[in-house]
């Protein structure tokens, strides 16, 4: 496999290799940002580069911008300095709309240039066809760069990745069969701020009968929970793309008053919370079927004056959420069915639960795409063994 630098030997979190891993970050928001103090804590990686697209944080110390100490290096807006760069990786966490805006044709570039890619954001399946497709650069494009430079292409996180591909998958090999995967995302977006583009851009405040599979946050959507279904299909039943077909719905439930959040003000009857739904079928069989559910806990909602201010799914199996970001998991098949349901608690720090879980998500997955051979990287949950190093002849 051809890189900029040599290879170094793949190590762990506890055995870093024999020099750290060189990474540079593309667009350090929320999610790079967090990237980067955890990568400058580890002595596993060393950053030694950032894009960034704010005429403001040009040229600042990459310590500074993400708040901790400064690193000596300075951020650039120059994406062709960016390019050229010495490293075994580049962490790329954009936003959505980038995608939109022509991102397939850098991270191109940096597959060409023998950069390894790892992505938050539309790369998680790559041969998933959705609105998009006509607009982007082909799979086939993609893995051509990957060959090109000797490079690796993989798309990671919390949800996509995480919470379905590897512990719903993982429970699914329990199962002598599958019939269908549920997954509902519930999370309180009163904190969100400009996730996405902000919360009017997601739909928060709109009008009701606004809201549809036309959306922008449920065409957006795809290039996460349209992907995953097709990783889903790929797992569980060797699946290509093309045979799988998606359905997409997105509703908003009606605030039983005015409020304000933050800088968005939410009218009575108009969207306090979103429930968007990607539905799964190969042929007439719905084999998966993934709901976000995102709310204003803040915000009463109808049609259920004085309940509880929060919306976080339908019919669930388990009560009693207490976290503002929960996950419920319902495996159908034989011989039974599983569920279970996952919280993540509000801790101290600079980022979010999910942020936080996406940057390890990120982190691991490095050493595997620096060692893989050229090519676009998906996880594999198949069961993996190794000897027990803990006992040893005398």
């Amino acid at each position: 496999m051809t890189q900029t630098s040599p290879t170094p030997t793949r190590g762990t979190r506890d055995s870093p290799p024999c020099r750290p891993y060189r990474i540079a970050v593309w667009g350090p928001g929320e999610v790079g940002g967090a990237v980067i103090r955890a990568a400058l804590a580890d002595p596993a990686f060393e950053v030694v580069g950032a894009l960034v697209h704010n005429r403001e944080k040009d040229e600042r110390d990459i310590g500074e911008l993400v708040r901790t100490d400064p690193i000596g290096i300075a951020a650039t807006r120059d994406r062709e300095a960016f390019k050229e760069l010495d490293v075994d990786c580049v962490v790329l966490t954009p936003a959505p709309a980038a995608v939109i805006k022509g991102l397939d044709d850098d991270v191109i570039d940096l597959l060409e240039a023998g950069k390894n890619v790892v992505a938050t954001a539309a790369y998680h399946n790559v041969s998933m066809p959705n609105w998009l497709s006509p607009f982007r650069k082909s799979p086939q494009r993609m893995l051509e760069a990957c060959h090109a430079g000797g490079a690796t292409l993989h798309g990671t996180g919390v949800h996509p990745t995480f919470i379905v591909e590897r512990v719903a998958m993982t429970m699914a090999r329990a199962m002598s069969s599958v019939s269908h995967v549920r997954s509902v995302e519930a999370v309180d977006f009163s904190r969100a701020g400009s996730m996405w583009g902000g919360l009017g851009a997601l739909g928060f405040g709109a009008e009701l009968d606004s809201l549809s599979a036309e959306s922008p946050v449920a065409r957006g959507g795809d290039i996460y929970y349209g992907d995953l279904t097709g990783n889903v299909a790929h797992a569980l039943y060797g699946a290509d793309s093309s045979e799988v077909r998606v359905e997409t719905s997105l509703r908003g439930i009606p605030a039983e008053r005015d409020a304000q959040v933050g800088a968005t003000t939410i009218r009575e009857g108009t969207a306090a919370a979103l429930h968007l739904t990607h539905r799964g079928y190969l042929g007439d069989h719905r084999f998966f079927t993934n709901e976000e559910c995102w709310y204003l806990a803040s915000v009463p909602t109808r049609p259920a004056p004085g309940a509880e201010a929060v919306y976080r799914g339908d019919d669930l199996p388990f009560g009693g959420f207490t976290s503002p970001i929960a996950y419920t998991l319902v495996i159908s098949g034989e011989p039974a069915e599983m569920r279970t349901q996952l919280e993540f608690g509000v801790g101290s720090g600079h980022t979010n639960p999910i942020t936080t879980a996406s940057v390890r998500a990120v982190l691991d997955a490095i050493p595997a795409v620096v060692d893989a051979e050229p090519g676009i990287l998906i996880d594999d949950i198949g069961p993996h063994y190794r000897h027990d190093d803990r006992v040893r002849l005398p």
